[in-house]
């Protein structure tokens, strides 16, 4: 089956800088609270960094971890080490029709679209994962799951997704290839009919980051315990 199909009329792509875990988590909600349009955000680390699955816990994977700071993400998903990878998320608010697509079809279409552009730009032979292929583990990159993105044995490309009234947020990593820059606005145009492109978030996306950043993701209640100093709703 071919993804080649574009999945949205229109696409934001977000060539965002570098950031620290805490911002580059907060910036990804921060979009999916106020974009009305689908949003594809291309970022990159300021060091090293450790991102944990929304449902992981510290305490079991703290000794198995490398001494780099530990970010939680909103997303599920395993342990995912930022070091050389390329990272992306894709962001779909609930006006868009595509955010009520399932989230094993989600996954299945998302990481199909990517290993063709992969496979067309210079990666020949990446497909999507079988259920012969999944491997048990905490830490995603050794451990491939149904429509995760192998070549040959390795897994190149994994994701943590999450989905609610807001829309869908699916996180993702690309691992074990060496991309152009070019790469991620070809990809764009492969997911929609119009793609606009940006380097700066809108000033309400980069104010409700900054809240976000202080008042959930750099905070050692959140990643111990998913605890924040949000407002109830």
């Amino acid at each position: 089956m071919s993804f080649g199909e574009p999945f949205f009329d229109r696409l934001i792509l977000h060539l965002d800088g570098t950031h620290a875990g805490p911002m580059n988590m907060a910036v990804d909600q921060a979009w999916l609270e106020h974009s009305t349009i689908p949003v594809l955000r291309i970022y990159t680390w300021d060091q090293p960094t450790v991102t944990l699955g929304y449902a992981q816990s510290l305490p079991k994977l703290q000794d198995a971890l490398p001494g780099w700071p530990v970010v939680r993400r909103w997303t599920g998903g395993g342990v995912v080490l930022h070091q050389e990878d390329y990272t992306y998320s894709v962001i779909v608010p609930s006006a868009d029709p595509w955010s009520e697509t399932t989230a094993l079809e989600s996954y299945r279409r998302i990481h199909g679209s990517l290993a063709e552009a992969l496979s067309q730009n210079g990666h020949p032979g990446c497909r999507l994962a079988l259920q012969e292929d999944v491997i048990e583990a905490p830490f995603c990159f050794v451990a491939p799951a149904v429509h995760d993105v192998i070549r040959g044995p390795v897994k190149v490309a994994g994701a943590g997704q999450r989905r609610g009234k807001l829309g869908l947020l699916h996180q993702g990593s690309v691992q074990q290839v060496i991309l152009k820059p070019e790469f991620w606005t070809q990809w764009a145009t492969r997911l929609a009919k119009e793609v606009l492109t940006v380097e700066t978030a809108p000033e309400p996306v980069l104010a409700r980051a900054t809240e976000l950043e202080r008042r959930r993701y750099a905070l050692p209640e959140w990643l111990a315990d998913r605890d924040d100093h949000l407002p109830r709703i």
